[in-house]
């Protein structure tokens, strides 16, 4: 296998005060850079036929979310981080579904985006009314919420119908609410909710999102002292050998693992007992790839279900966080690293196994 890698470095976490638009010029700017890298690489060593998937361009969690004013940097307690979900759906997916379709067979992940979607819709869509279809999406999203209760689990500990989404010791400065949210407390503020928050990882393949991953921790997803918006759980990760559970898919023959920061310090586990763990960033069944975005966490191959010659990618807001481990933990280094417009760097790798 050989591939070219791309991390995309720049810290998210004090950097929302850039323009969205602006941040998509800079990722667009940084996947051009390593297309050139890759054509340049395939010129030099003939590409083989056995492995179409030329590239893989990563970017960190948060790459895309509201901006701030520009006194502000990021967004603590009290901001608001979504951006609203036309944005998203008439903007920032065809474009990136552009970019992808000029990068052939490279796999694009252009970090994460925090949005809002409306629960009640603007067309009536499949149902009768748009009355209708905003409460068949309370009951889908309320039947998720209520899915975590027993499921979802932190430092060893079963999430219950009270307990705070995260643990009380990590509460931020200025957070002065009395109380922690909780699978009941999103229950309830679901029932008159407008929004539900998203953090999406777009995966994107010769110009098609090939996967969409829906961040599942919530650590300050919602960083607003608000019950307008509420933070839904993704779907429930499956312990159930070799099927396919959240954070799974494949591009090119190839399994493809990813998680998103807060993810990898919960488990999720199924089934009539709670015995089983299986740590999220791991996948059901062994992977090829494993990709971990995130604000600030570090990477370790051993949290991540690899296949024998495995490798896990890790894109994050922090410098040291950033890396690509192959299977047992061995670090790479990078080949070269590129200058994309003065606000951020590109390291690229160059695999061979």
């Amino acid at each position: 296998m050989r591939l070219a890698v791309g991390l995309f470095k720049i810290d998210t976490q004090t950097t929302q005060n850039i323009a969205v638009a602006d941040r998509v010029q800079y990722v667009k700017t940084a996947v051009e850079a390593l297309k050139g890298y890759t054509d340049e690489l395939d010129k030099a060593h003939p590409k083989p036929d056995d492995l179409p998937l030329r590239a893989v361009f990563l970017a960190p969690e948060y790459c895309f979310a509201r901006s701030l004013p520009k006194e502000s940097v990021d967004h603590t307690f009290g901001k608001k981080r979504q951006v609203e979900e036309d944005y998203v759906k008439d903007t920032l997916r065809p474009t990136f579904e552009a970019v992808s379709n000029g990068f052939k067979n490279a796999l694009i992940v252009p970090g994460t985006v925090a949005w809002r979607k409306s629960i009640e819709p603007a067309l009536p869509g499949k149902h009768a009314s748009v009355q209708e279809a905003a409460d068949y999406r309370r009951d889908k999203y309320g039947d998720r919420i209520l899915d975590a209760v027993d499921i979802n689990m932190d430092e060893h500990k079963v999430f219950k119908w009270d307990t705070p989404v995260f643990p009380p010791q990590y509460r931020k400065v200025g957070d002065n609410r009395p109380a922690l949210p909780t699978t009941r407390s999103k229950y309830n503020a679901l029932q008159t909710a407008h929004y539900i928050a998203k953090n999406t990882a777009h995966c994107y393949y010769n110009g098609d999102c090939v996967y969409k991953y829906n961040k599942i921790g919530d650590f300050y997803e919602v960083s607003e002292d608000t019950d307008d918006t509420v933070v839904v759980p993704n779907r429930a990760s499956k312990v159930l050998g070799a099927n396919v559970a959240a954070g799974r898919f494949k591009v090119e023959g190839l399994d493809v693992g990813i998680s998103i920061c807060y993810d990898q310090s919960l488990s999720v586990q199924s089934g009539p007992t709670l015995q089983i763990v299986e740590p999220l960033q791991k996948t059901a069944a062994p992977v090829d790839l494993h990709i971990l975005l995130s604000a600030h966490i570090p990477p370790s191959s051993d949290a991540a279900n690899l296949k024998p010659g495995g490798m896990m990618m890790s894109c994050s807001s922090k410098p040291e966080c950033n890396a690509v481990l192959v299977f047992g933990g061995i670090p790479l280094k990078p080949h070269k690293q590129m200058n994309i417009k003065g606000v951020a760097k590109l390291d690229v790798y160059q695999i061979w196994a």
